[in-house]
């Protein structure tokens, strides 16, 4: 398998991120869930008024999201998988096509998110990489740009 064949796959088989914003000059993250796009050329994510992280996005929409592997337990802890994915994020209008069909691509992934898409202070977002480190374990890690995802999107 490729290298970016298994970042993309790494991707796809998670929905849970921790996504860093910035604030003022100081660092805030979250946790979230996500939908990638096909290719992984952006990462959907639903946020609500209440979030902090939501206000920061809107005033700085520079962020990074970490994926990683679930602790399993195992001895070294710093030997699980992981990827970090620098990118912009955008509010995606509710009144547009876009928004309709990336609201189908996240509930057709998450499906118990539909409550949330019932409320008004929710709003999508699509994250779009602009670079990532992907880790792999001990002796196994890369850096990758978001022109070398977009070329494995249909691998």
């Amino acid at each position: 398998m490729n290298a970016l064949t298994e970042v993309r796959d790494f991707i796809l088989a998670r929905r849970l991120a921790t996504l860093a914003v910035c604030d003022h000059d100081e660092p805030f993250t979250a946790m979230t869930s996500y939908v990638p796009e096909p290719g992984v050329t952006g990462l959907l994510i639903h946020l609500s008024d209440l979030a902090p992280h939501k206000r920061m996005l809107l005033a700085n929409p520079k962020c990074s999201l970490l994926i990683a592997e679930a602790d399993d337990g195992r001895a070294e802890v710093m030997s699980l998988a992981r990827v970090t994915l620098q990118g912009n994020a955008v509010k995606i209008e509710k009144a547009s096509q876009d928004y309709v069909q990336s609201k189908a691509r996240f509930l057709a992934r998450l499906p118990s998110s539909e409550i949330m898409f019932g409320l008004p202070d929710f709003d999508l977002f699509r994250i779009t990489p602009t670079s990532g480190r992907f880790i792999g374990g001990f002796g196994r890690a890369f850096a990758f740009t978001a022109d070398q995802l977009v070329q494995i999107a249909d691998r």
